[in-house]
């Protein structure tokens, strides 16, 4: 549905860079996309393989302004560099929507000091990441999402896709030109998984992830926003 109350846009692009520990040296391989570099990672040979891997991280404005998904906490805080770059102050976005608790896409929420809501599925509560995080998890004044589906704001939406981690969701915003589906890491690292309907065997949660995609595809969304790759178009 086009004509809705929010605008969108990547505020901090997805983005991997790729490590090989090989002897005494540290070596670096890097591709043309995301995928590519992923791709990179799982055939480097000779080295130790490393991967650090930011997520796209997605602004909502109108209503208010609203973040899915903070990403890393860097040094030189990207995250509010990237807001003041557009002319918010940090401290104006009071609602975060994380798609799931992965430390890649939740530790730069400390650097959102004046967020209210943090809005988080309750299966996601007792993962052992979301453990590992408690000191950013508990310190978040959490709005815990409940079951299958439900309402952040007008025109604002959630749906539960378990599959990447139990208590994921995809973010549904209805956008003046558009609607948008802020996937997470539900869709995978390789687009053509998505594309495809098709997952890899071997895939841990495969049923659920291709349960997910079923249900991103049934909302019929003009764009979709995975977690590490660039958004694209649905016809």
């Amino acid at each position: 549905m086009a004509g809705g109350p929010w605008h969108w846009q990547v505020l901090v692009p997805a983005h991997r860079i790729v490590l090989g520990l090989l002897g005494n040296e540290v070596v670096e391989t890097r591709a043309a996309s995301t995928e590519g570099t992923f791709a990179a990672y799982r055939k480097m040979q000779g080295a130790v393989p490393g991967m650090i891997a930011w997520p796209n991280t997605v602004l909502l404005t109108g209503p208010e302004p609203v973040v899915i998904d903070p990403g890393y906490q860097t040094q030189g805080d990207m995250l509010d560099g990237a807001l003041r770059a557009r002319g918010i102050d940090p401290r104006e976005v009071r609602t975060v929507v994380m798609t799931h608790l992965h430390s890649d896409h939740l530790s730069a929420l400390p650097q959102l000091p004046g967020v209210t809501q943090v809005w988080v599925h309750r299966d996601e509560l007792g993962t052992p990441w979301a453990m590992r995080q408690r000191g950013i998890v508990d310190d978040a004044p959490l709005e815990v999402m409940e079951g299958a589906e439900g309402t952040i704001r007008d025109g604002l939406d959630w749906f539960h896709t378990p599959g990447h981690a139990p208590g994921h969701v995809a973010v549904v915003a209805e956008c003046e030109d558009a609607r948008v589906i802020a996937a997470g890491d539900t869709l995978g690292p390789d687009p053509a998984w998505f594309a495809d309907m098709a997952a890899p065997e071997g895939l841990e949660n495969r049923d659920q992830h291709l349960a997910a995609w079923r249900m991103i595809r049934d909302r019929a969304p003009a764009i979709v926003v995975p977690g590490h790759y660039a958004p694209f178009t649905i016809a």
